[in-house]
């Protein structure tokens, strides 16, 4: 099952939030099926795999953009649909990224501090001083879902709103159904996540038509290679084994944060397949990881003082968890 029981001397990953719980079939079913060209040059725009996507949720294919990695979408998102005189925001704790694609694109960026609970500002005032707003819900690292209301509020008072999706499969709740009523939005999804394939580094974006014209005219040709596109044609035919594998990861979720409540841990729900935590007064962040890294498994931990009493836990196989909890429970 997804990740073996490690031997002595390896490491767990629990700090990237990969998906550890797709079966090793899963792998070689997709590469069985591979056929591609190597003499050939692949779909400049990655056609058949856009039209597959568009298939998959519901849009035309015009809807859908395909780039290499969701890192390589959000950036030229940013080059593209937020002019240099305008500001973007982005709200922090989120991914580390966002303010790098800003600065290479010589764009203005204002971070928006979330509350403390996490969750979106109670207040709007932030919304006067932007024109664009980048938003991951779930969020990277809180795994709290923004609610569809703030959302909506987002949309109706900037001229470009944009989601990252990059753990939405975690969650029972997506955005998709908004853009058919505001052509200023985009979403952001990928392959690395909950479909188990970081490797192949293939991203995606869902937005209006006019704006997929738009990106296209952006985006570097080729970005994505032959093997890439193939990989992620196959898995999108195993739909069945993914969504498997998310309810396990969910089921496991729970699990896993009942037991580190109980570890005076105190984790905040969560909608991915990670959980946040904030660990408990009497040994530091530092310590646990090291702890922890001496003994095989490897947690995120953050060096910013709003988080630099929290750790980050990807939710692993049963017996993966079984592992970190039996380990932890000798280092506390």
């Amino acid at each position: 099952m997804g990740i073996s029981y490690p031997e002595k001397g390896s490491e767990v990953p629990l700090d990237s939030n990969e998906n550890l719980l797709l079966p090793e079939e899963y792998y070689e079913d997709i590469k069985d099926e591979l056929y591609f060209s190597l003499r050939n040059y692949p779909s400049p725009t990655s056609t058949e795999l856009k039209r597959c996507l568009a298939d998959f949720h519901g849009l035309n294919h015009e809807q859908v953009v395909v780039d290499n990695g969701s890192d390589a979408v959000l950036d030229t998102i940013c080059k593209t649909f937020v002019p240099k005189d305008s500001t973007l925001g982005y709200f922090h704790p989120s991914y580390e990224m966002y303010s790098f694609f800003a600065s290479r694109n010589d764009r203005k960026a204002i971070e928006i501090p979330l509350d403390p609970d996490f969750t979106l500002p109670s207040k709007i005032d932030y919304l006067n001083e932007v024109e664009a707003v980048l938003v991951c819900s779930p969020n990277n690292p809180s795994g709290l879902h923004v609610k569809r209301k703030k959302i909506i509020t987002i949309l109706e008072n900037v001229e470009l709103a944009v989601i990252d999706e990059a753990y939405v499969e975690y969650s029972e709740r997506d955005h998709i159904s908004l853009i058919e009523e505001y052509d200023n939005l985009i979403i952001v999804r990928t392959f690395s996540k909950a479909w188990g394939l970081a490797g192949i580094r293939v991203g995606y974006a869902l937005m209006s038509a006019e704006k997929g014209v738009e990106y296209l005219e952006n985006m570097l040709p080729y970005n994505v290679n032959s093997v890439s596109s193939e990989v992620a044609l196959s898995a999108l035919e195993k739909k069945s084994q993914v969504e498997k594998s998310i309810n396990k990861t969910i089921e496991e979720r729970e699990r896993l944060s009942d037991e580190l409540d109980d570890r005076s841990f105190n984790p905040l729900p969560s909608d991915t397949n990670f959980l946040l935590c904030k660990k408990p007064a009497f040994i530091e962040a530092s310590e646990l990881y090291q702890e922890l890294l001496e003994r095989g498994i490897r947690i995120r931990t953050f060096e910013e003082p709003r988080l630099e009493d929290h750790v980050r836990i990807t939710v692993g196989d049963r017996e993966t968890n079984d592992h970190f909890l039996e380990t932890l429970d000798e280092i506390l």
